[in-house]
C-alpha cells in the first residue's frame, strides 16, 4: 500500500494538470491566472454574441485591475499591515449580532409586521411635510412595433373603456412578454418619467375638464405608442405612488424594528444586571 500512494499522488496531479490544460487561461497578471471556466461563471446566460463579448471584455478588464492592485498591496504592505485577525474577529462578531437581531425580529413576524392601513396612515401623516408640486398621471399604455398584426386589435380594446376593463386579462395574454406595456389602473407615475419612457411630450392640458380619459396614438421610430391617460394631478403626495408607499412602509418597519430590538436589549441588560453578570 505504501508503494501505491506516490503513484496515486502523481496520478492526481496529472489529472489536475489535464483539467487545467482543458481550461485555458484567458488573462494573467503576475502569478494570478483567470481561467475560461471562471470567466464563464461570471457571465449571464441568454446574451447575444456581441453583448457576451462586450461583457467578457469588461469582466476581464475589471479582473486585471483588481489583481494589479492586489499584487501591489502584497508587495508594499508590511506583515503587520496585512494582518487582519482583529478586523476579521470584529467583523464576524458584528455579523453574528446582526444575524441574531434579525432572528429576534423575524421570530414574531405576525405582531411585528406593519399593515397596509398603518402604512397609509403613516404616509398621510407625512403629507403636509412632503407634498411636492410634481405632475403625476394614471395611465394605460402599450408600445409595440408598428408593423405588428396585433396593433389594430390592441388599439380597439385599449381605446374602448368597457372592453379595456372587461378584457384586460385577454389583452395581457395577447401582448405577451415581448411588448412593453402598463395596464395598472391604480398606479400613479411621474409625468416626466412617462414622457421619457414613451419618448414624446404629453399635453396634459387637453385632459383637464374632459371628464373622461385622454387617448393618444403616436409613432416613435419603428414603434407605435397607444396611451390612455386615466387621471392627472399637478402635484403628488407621499402616499400616491407605489415607490413612495413602499418607502413609507420601509421607514415605518425600520422604526418598529428599532423599537422591538431596543426593548429586547434593555430587557437583556436588566436581567444580566439583576443576575450579577455585569460588572461596571
Amino acid at each position: 500500500m505504501k508503494r501505491f500512494l506516490p503513484l496515486l499522488s502523481a496520478a492526481l496531479l496529472l489529472c489536475a494538470s489535464c483539467r487545467r490544460n482543458a481550461d485555458p487561461v484567458v488573462a494573467q497578471v503576475y502569478q494570478y491566472k483567470l481561467y475560461k471556466s471562471e470567466l464563464q461563471e461570471g457571465m449571464p446566460v441568454g446574451l447575444s454574441q456581441e453583448d457576451s463579448l462586450a461583457m467578457a471584455r469588461d469582466f476581464i478588464d475589471s479582473w486585471v485591475k483588481d489583481k494589479l492592485l492586489l499584487h501591489e498591496a502584497e508587495r508594499h504592505l508590511s506583515p503587520r499591515e496585512k494582518n487582519f485577525d482583529r478586523e476579521m474577529t470584529d467583523y464576524r462578531n458584528s455579523l453574528l449580532v446582526q444575524r441574531y437581531l434579525d432572528k429576534i425580529w423575524m421570530k414574531d413576524t405576525a405582531n411585528n409586521a406593519v399593515t397596509e392601513g398603518e402604512i397609509m396612515d403613516f404616509a398621510r401623516s407625512l403629507d403636509d411635510r412632503y407634498t411636492v408640486e410634481k405632475e403625476i398621471v394614471r395611465v394605460n399604455y402599450v408600445k409595440m412595433p408598428t408593423r405588428s398584426d396585433k396593433l389594430p386589435q390592441v388599439r380597439e380594446i385599449l381605446f374602448d373603456e368597457t372592453r379595456r376593463t372587461e378584457q384586460k386579462d385577454a389583452l395581457v395574454t395577447m401582448l405577451g412578454d415581448t411588448i412593453e406595456y402598463l395596464l395598472d389602473d391604480d398606479e400613479w407615475l411621474y409625468l416626466d418619467d412617462l414622457q421619457n419612457e414613451v419618448s414624446f411630450q404629453i399635453d396634459v392640458q387637453k385632459f383637464n375638464g374632459r371628464g373622461s380619459d385622454l387617448r393618444i396614438e403616436k409613432e416613435v421610430g419603428e414603434n407605435t405608442v397607444l396611451l390612455v391617460i386615466l387621471d392627472y394631478r399637478s402635484q403628488r403626495s407621499v402616499n400616491e405612488t407605489r415607490e413612495e408607499r413602499a418607502a413609507a412602509g420601509m421607514l415605518l418597519t425600520n422604526r418598529r424594528r428599532t423599537q422591538v430590538i431596543n426593548q429586547y436589549v434593555q430587557e437583556l441588560y436588566d436581567r444580566a444586571m439583576k443576575e450579577g453578570k455585569i460588572v461596571q
